[in-house]
């Protein structure tokens, strides 16, 4: 996908509800593992928000690794690249806003699963590490130790964050070929937990 930033609005400096447009528009593309490309011709003023909002975003969702393969940034003058170098360095700011955001609209089904969830792996997490590696998914030692930490204070912050606090663990190939055959619980449990 190619993405003329200055067609993204009549405005001559793109905000940061522009950011969010781009956004959706780049989460959509790298879901169909498609790559992005962001053209900055003729754009001469950019609001800091608009970085915060499309760039830090992505980055929260897809992570550095995927943004390094899958974006592309074009015709990007020193202006606009220091503009973006100074909204994403407060991180921090945009982070605040975000959580308050969140925390006025949550979504109850969201947080009651993510709440569950939370609770489970810490009483799992504190009894049994095999148990949370294979039932609950949290192989690595270190994250295992930290989540059996949790406070039930520490637990509803990150249930009320707006997003899911756990991953599918099946591949794309496995949820394919579920229709087509049986499977029994030993061939669930070594899909669920091959990673």
């Amino acid at each position: 996908m190619y993405v003329v930033i200055k067609h993204l609005t009549k405005l001559k400096t793109p905000q940061a509800c522009h950011g969010k447009q781009l956004a959706q528009r780049a989460r959509e593309c790298f879901l169909q593992n498609e790559c992005l490309t962001l053209d900055f011709e003729a754009v001469e003023s950019i609001a800091a928000g608009f970085f915060q909002e499309a760039i830090f975003t992505l980055l929260t969702e897809f992570g550095a690794d995927v943004l390094k393969s899958k974006l592309q940034v074009v015709n990007m003058s020193p202006a606009l690249e220091a503009i973006m170098q100074e909204a994403l360095t407060h991180v921090d700011e945009y982070v605040d806003r975000l959580m308050t955001r969140q925390q006025e609209v949550v979504d109850q089904e969201l947080y009651d699963l993510n709440l569950a969830w939370l609770v489970k792996v810490r009483a799992t997490a504190r009894e049994n590490a095999l148990q949370a590696s294979l039932i609950m998914g949290i192989a690595d030692e270190e994250l295992r130790l930290a989540v059996a930490n949790l406070s039930m204070d520490e637990m509803q912050i990150l249930a009320r964050s707006g997003c899911l606090c756990f991953a599918p663990r099946f591949t794309p190939q496995f949820i394919q070929g579920f229709g087509r055959r049986r499977y029994d619980r030993v061939d669930l449990l070594l899909a669920l937990t091959a990673g």
